[in-house]
């Protein structure tokens, strides 16, 4: 009699045991987790042993994000790598570290990374971003420039491909193009004041003060606390000759507290 007790207990504490750690399996994952708790629940998930190795591998996932997010990028690379250990077919390791690789600023292991994601997912587009993003810190303008047009043939609607793309063209000179790419910017996304600043910048590297002038008054309208396009357009106006109505905006720019060290000597000297 006394056997099957201490059997039924022990039973009993193996189903409550088994429930702990469905409980912080799940907690591991759960998307109203804060940082602290997704920590600590996948932790303890980990170190209960319980785990296959597929889910071992999101919880070591899973934790690297929470120390991504918490600025610890060693540990997060730690993470990754233990994860890639346990299931070296999970793409999201590679982006995720990848992304890291790009926040402790080497660019060029991230690209690798990018390319390991995409060999396991190859219509992935926020890895084709992530690695145009990458390509442009190595001033490999052209392969970038590439990147981002793969991710725009696989999603049209994605404005951070077309915004970036942009950015690649500007770097290498090509303005109309950059115009092009950030037309489409403004359609898919006509709220976007950073867009509209952006686009003035390609505008006047080909030459068009006017579309310029006016991008820079959109931008205004959309966020009227928007200090760098006052600036913008104040300089724009300055370097054309109209100082008087530069005066406005380069005093409106730099009363919302825009920190720039051309302006701060206009408002310091030439503004008075």
């Amino acid at each position: 009699m006394r056997v099957w007790v201490a059997a039924a207990a022990f039973a009993l504490t193996s189903v409550a045991a088994s429930a702990q750690v469905s409980q912080n399996i799940e907690q591991c994952q759960a998307d109203d987790a804060t940082i602290d708790q997704l920590i600590v629940h996948c932790t303890v998930a980990i170190k209960s042993g319980k785990l296959t190795r597929e889910q071992e591998a999101r919880a070591f996932l899973n934790r690297g994000v929470a120390f991504f997010e918490r600025e610890q990028y060693s540990l997060a690379i730690r993470d990754y790598n233990l994860a890639a250990e346990r299931d070296p077919r999970l793409s999201t390791i590679y982006a995720n570290r990848a992304n890291t690789y790009i926040r402790m600023g080497d660019p060029g292991r991230a690209v690798g990374e990018y390319d390991r994601a995409l060999s396991l997912m190859p219509n992935d587009t926020q890895s084709m971003i992530g690695k145009g993003t990458a390509l442009i810190q190595l001033s490999r303008h052209r392969e970038a420039v590439g990147a981002f047009t793969n991710a725009i043939q696989i999603d049209p609607q994605d404005v951070n491909a077309w915004f970036n793309r942009a950015l690649a063209h500007m770097r290498l000179n090509d303005a109309t193009s950059a115009v092009r790419d950030l037309d489409r910017v403004v359609t898919l996304s006509p709220e976007d004041a950073e867009a509209y600043v952006s686009r003035s910048r390609a505008q006047q590297a080909r030459g068009d003060l006017n579309a310029a002038y006016q991008d820079l008054t959109r931008a205004i309208e959309i966020d009227p606390a928007y200090s760098f396009a006052y600036y913008q357009r104040g300089r724009l106006l300055y370097n054309d000759g109209r100082t008087a109505q530069a005066r406005g905006d380069l005093a409106r720019a730099y009363k919302l507290g825009l920190d720039n060290p051309w302006l701060a000597e206009y408002i310091a000297t030439l503004g008075n």
